[in-house]
């Protein structure tokens, strides 16, 4: 049957008072075609205007400042992905004999102070015609010794340009030769030929460039993170969709939607694309997740990572923490966990974890505390980063113990019910072996706690049937899929998160368009804007996306209109749509 073209002719008070929400459907995700933007949920581009970024982790940002009518600062952190990063400037019409001078202000933060073997500085070179090196000058006034929320300036000069210089570079850079953490700042950089005004563009680097990296059109109603960006390179929906790389570890782009109730359905959709001109390589993948926060603030976790490299091998260390469950917690999940310096190498083992309240500080709420049950993975835990779970080498009590190795966050964590005010005792035996010990001076362990307001479910993260990856084939798009249920005693905020995951070979991206998140069972009528009516503008979205019985697919805010689950917006759609509208 082919499809039709309805016009709708609708009267007001055609409202029904069928009281069944079965076939009722609500839209809460907003511009989800990526139309819309820029706006105040886009995110900066990573570098500023007239600057050229170099190596991985730089971004332009608002988080320190040092110019006294600015906002912005450069920002760059290290990782195991090279041994520098930044961001230059070529400055040309400079001549043999002229005097020139450089300096820049650099900072790290006590919350993200620099440490290792990082350092960061400003980096001068004079360039010939060819643009080869004829000098290099450098100051790295910042290393991890530096004091932290300090202002540090960084000079070179004045110098005199020798014979065959045409232009110089100035660079903000930082690098590292092993351990590294921590972030460097730059701000207010300049440079004075023959003692005249600053020559550097944008030196206070207050104006953002595009096309480079995060969001350079914006998205509205959507909040970016690493690498993703409005394109118009490929849309499946009118004319941009969302471009997600692999710069990041994780990149991507969310919206916080509603608060779901006990036993209300959402169901989430969006196309997705593994373009051919640069598809996902090896183990990079992208797709949508649905994640919950709690429908109240709760007080951040705390820890005691005090296990470390000054502790001996081959011996039990027992690491505890007594703390007060806050008015806001109903549930605690305890995280033994291994933080692990980036040049780490070395095993951490744990066993023995033990949680007790105020009634019977020793009646241990944790199951499994020793980790004796279950398989790869101790029953009642679940594991992150690369913990497993080890019965041959190394335990406590028992035969069995859990270990975490590799230079990254790991650990296994476990939620217990817990009542506020109370006061909670938990702990935890930490071990390294001397056959395989722990080694970098930032490498730490211990436990954690988390606290929760309960009733949140866990986040339905990118699998089979809502993601793409290598396997996928290209220049095709995609439909991803979440359909879940809220337990009946489940109540959080829902956010739809388009992500992307870089893997082995760090490259590759992924395209998005026509997200859709539907509640199935709330709202008694079609409502495709989320604002709890049923209008002429859900009217216009009914016209839109009608195809006929049949059709075999949905075209985007098709979810909204069908009704009956048939996988079209035909007349029985309508049937139910037209006695339910509430007004204009």
């Amino acid at each position: 049957m082919s499809a039709r073209r309805i016009v709708l002719v609708l009267s007001v008070g055609a409202l029904l008072c069928a009281p069944g929400l079965v076939n009722a459907r609500q839209n809460i995700v907003l511009n989800g075609s990526m139309e819309l933007g820029p706006g105040a949920g886009s995110i900066d581009p990573q570098v500023p205007a007239d600057w050229d970024e170099f190596g991985i982790n730089v971004e332009r940002s608002p988080t320190v400042n040092h110019t006294p009518s600015g906002g912005w600062a450069l920002k760059a952190f290290g990782d195991g992905d090279g041994s520098f990063a930044g961001a230059s400037q070529i400055v040309s019409g400079v001549s043999p004999g002229q005097s020139v001078t450089a300096s820049v202000w650099l900072h790290t933060p006590s919350f993200d102070k620099l440490g290792g073997t990082g350092e960061a500085g400003l980096v001068f070179e004079f360039l010939d015609f060819f643009g080869g090196t004829i000098s290099l000058h450098d100051d790295y006034a910042l290393t991890a010794a530096s004091a932290a929320d300090t202002w540090i300036e960084a000079t070179v000069g004045p110098l005199t340009a020798p014979t065959g210089t045409i232009e110089v570079r100035v660079a903000c850079r930082l690098q590292w030769s092993g351990a590294i953490s921590g972030a460097a700042y730059w701000d207010d950089a300049q440079l004075s030929i023959d003692g005249g005004g600053n020559a550097l563009l944008n030196g206070d680097f207050e104006e953002a460039g595009v096309g480079t990296g995060q969001s350079p059109l914006g998205i509205d109603d959507w909040t970016g993170f690493e690498d993703q960006e409005k394109s118009d390179a490929e849309a499946l929906f009118g004319d941009y969709s969302l471009k997600l790389g692999v710069t990041g570890a994780y990149n991507g782009l969310w919206q916080n939607m509603a608060e779901l109730s006990p036993n209300e359905n959402i169901v989430l959709r969006a196309w997705a694309m593994n373009p051919s001109t640069d598809p996902l390589q090896e183990t990079s993948r992208a797709g949508i997740k649905l994640e919950f926060d709690p429908a109240v603030n709760v007080p951040p976790p705390e820890e005691n990572l005090a296990f470390s490299v000054a502790d001996p091998n081959d011996t039990w260390v027992l690491v505890d923490l007594t703390t007060t469950v806050p008015a806001e917690a109903a549930v605690a999940r305890i995280v033994p966990i291994a933080v692990a310096d980036p040049a780490e190498t070395g095993v951490i083992y744990f066993d023995d974890a033990h949680a007790g309240a105020t009634a019977d500080p020793n009646d241990n709420l944790l199951a499994n505390s020793s980790f004796e049950d279950g398989i790869s993975v101790p029953d009642n835990w679940s594991v992150f980063g690369t913990a497993a779970k080890d019965c041959l080498l190394v335990y406590r009590t028992g035969d069995c113990s859990v270990f975490t190795e590799g230079n990254s966050v790991a650990g296994v964590f476990q939620e217990i019910a817990v009542t506020p005010g109370q006061n909670l005792y938990i702990s935890v035996w930490v071990y390294t072996p001397s056959f395989n010990p722990i080694t970098g001076a930032n490498t730490v362990a211990g436990i954690k706690v988390e606290w929760a307001a309960g009733g949140v479910p866990d986040d339905i993260d990118i699998g089979p049937g809502n993601k793409i990856d290598d396997t996928t084939p290209v220049d095709t798009w995609t439909l991803l899929t979440i359909d879940y249920t809220m337990g009946p005693d489940e109540s959080a905020l829902a956010r739809f998160t388009n992500l992307s995951i870089r893997g082995t070979a760090q490259s590759g991206s992924a395209y998005f368009d026509g997200c859709e998140a539907v509640i199935t069972n709330r709202f008694d009528g079609t409502d495709v804007d989320g604002d709890f009516d049923e209008d002429m503008i859900d009217g216009v979205w009914f016209q839109r996306t009608f195809n006929g019985a049949g059709a075999g697919t949905l075209l985007f805010n098709g979810l909204t209109f069908d009704h009956d689950d048939d996988n079209d917006v035909d007349m029985d759609d309508y049937d139910y749509f037209e006695p339910r509208m509430t007004g204009p």
